[in-house]
């Protein structure tokens, strides 16, 4: 069997001056229901077991870079490695190896020696599921439902010294939920999806009440032509802000690692965000690619460098972007280890780990809901939002409640959240504890926020 280390010296053999070998092995445990309304136990449900083994490598130097992977061990699809002659594009860099100080403080999580659910857990997971909707809102259903759970042994070796392994485990959920309407009227849907380490920290019964409350509000509620209050956010629709964000979070955002910015397009980038204060002082924002208990918990990121805790928006003011090893300028700003892998076939892209504002502990939703004298408690996003940072617009579709004195009083649907970007920013009052994750772009957690300065319309304004 060809290890990373043999294909890296078969590399090295062939002339690349640059190159490194990643080698990923997996398994994961799919349940699958739907479409067509099928109960969780039903003949129209299939269950699948997977194990993956593949690898990548990249190779190169000033002359370019070559990109080859495969499944199996690493090993080319003909009998050698192709010249260095073959190699095009922007030149190859990689980075240095982690010191052994920044992995010192990395204990690797108890939990992923749990085993995967088997089918009859994951279907009592979904059956729970489903037995709570119904319980909370007489008449709704799952469509469809999937519940994933994998794990995973990384290894990446180069020529500059990288020599690093770790594990990870994930679970996955989607659910779509169903409520018909009354009289023939067409049915309301309501899809979720939630990730944590273990699938058997699924809740189902808080993952019901969240459907249920979907549901409810998307058959009764209605939406107010144009109106502003207090908006009290709930986790969701922080998570969804902090997705439509992220250009602003990201400082090379989409730039592979083989290509490394220029000083000036790095400095210009600190001079529009270091420094100045652009948030509330309520607002924390901050990544984190070894968060205890966090999903993506690792010692280092797709390409080797360490993860660690890194702060972007410290109280309102801006520290510095979210940096690879390649862009960021020490002392000025720091890597934090965000180089990211979607699959062992992708070239490492940059994007965050854990990305979440930091709640309070002192503060909780029931006194933030009470203190709302006229206004909205947005339960969920009902799509993707639009913005446009020239502009300095947002707007993302959302439902809720109307709120007055503390109190919920009618439901509200098709309804646009929307106003400035740097007023959404600034007009956060408080922050809540009950901090929550959800898989978007990464693992992206807010806890529960009040906002003033923004508006609630009927129909979608041009951003």
């Amino acid at each position: 069997m060809t290890r990373p280390e043999e294909g890296l010296a078969a590399i090295q053999k062939a002339g690349f001056s640059e190159a490194e070998v990643y080698a990923k092995r997996g398994r994961s445990r799919r349940l699958e229901i739907g479409p067509g309304g099928a109960a969780p136990g039903s003949s129209q449900s299939t269950f699948c077991i997977a194990v993956e083994e593949g690898w990548a490598a990249r190779a190169g130097g000033s002359q370019g870079t070559l990109f080859l992977a495969g499944t199996g061990t690493p090993r080319p699809a003909g009998a050698a490695w192709p010249s260095p002659s073959t190699a095009t594009g922007a030149a190859l860099r990689l980075p240095e190896p982690p010191s052994a100080a920044a992995l010192a403080d990395w204990r690797p999580p108890v939990d992923l020696e749990s085993p995967l659910l088997g089918e009859s857990e994951a279907r009592a997971v979904l059956d729970g599921i489903a037995r709570e909707l119904a319980r909370e809102l007489p008449g709704a259903r799952l469509s469809s439902a999937s519940l994933e759970e994998g794990s995973s042994e990384s290894e990446l070796v180069s020529t500059r010294g990288m020599n690093v392994r770790w594990r990870s485990r994930a679970a996955l959920l989607r659910v779509e939920a169903v409520l018909p309407g009354a009289r023939g009227n067409v049915s309301h849907r309501a899809t979720l999806d939630a990730g944590e380490r273990l699938a058997q920290s699924f809740a189902p019964a808080a993952i019901a009440r969240r459907l249920a409350d979907r549901l409810h509000v998307l058959q009764e509620g209605s939406a107010p032509e144009r109106d502003r209050g207090e908006f009290l956010l709930a986790p969701p629709i922080g998570a969804r802000l902090l997705l439509g964000l992220l250009p602003m979070l990201l400082g090379r955002s989409s730039s592979p690692a083989t290509q490394s910015p220029s000083r000036s397009d790095t400095e210009r980038i600190l001079t529009l965000q270091r420094g100045s204060r652009i948030a509330s002082s309520c607002l924390t924002i901050v990544d984190d690619g070894r968060l205890a208990g966090g999903v993506l918990a690792a010692p280092v990121d797709g390409e080797g460098s360490a993860t660690r805790e890194l702060v972007l928006i410290a109280d309102g003011e801006a520290r510095q972007p979210l940096l690879p090893w390649w862009a960021a300028r020490p002392p000025e700003t720091r890597a934090s280890g965000c180089v990211r892998r979607a699959g062992f076939r992708d070239q490492p892209g940059v994007g965050p780990s854990h990305l979440y504002v930091r709640p309070r502990a002192e503060t909780s939703v029931a006194s933030l809901l009470g203190g709302v004298a006229r206004g909205y408690y947005l339960l969920d996003a009902t799509g993707s939002g639009r913005w446009n940072f020239e502009a300095d617009r947002f707007a993302l579709p959302v439902c809720g409640f109307a709120v007055q004195s503390g109190r919920s009083m009618a439901p509200v649907a098709g309804a646009w959240l929307c106003g400035g970007i740097s007023a959404l920013l600034r007009g956060v009052q408080a922050v809540a504890r009950d901090l929550a994750f959800f898989p978007l772009d990464g693992m992206l957690g807010a806890p529960t926020l009040l906002v003033t300065g923004l508006e609630l319309r009927r129909a979608a304004p041009p951003v």
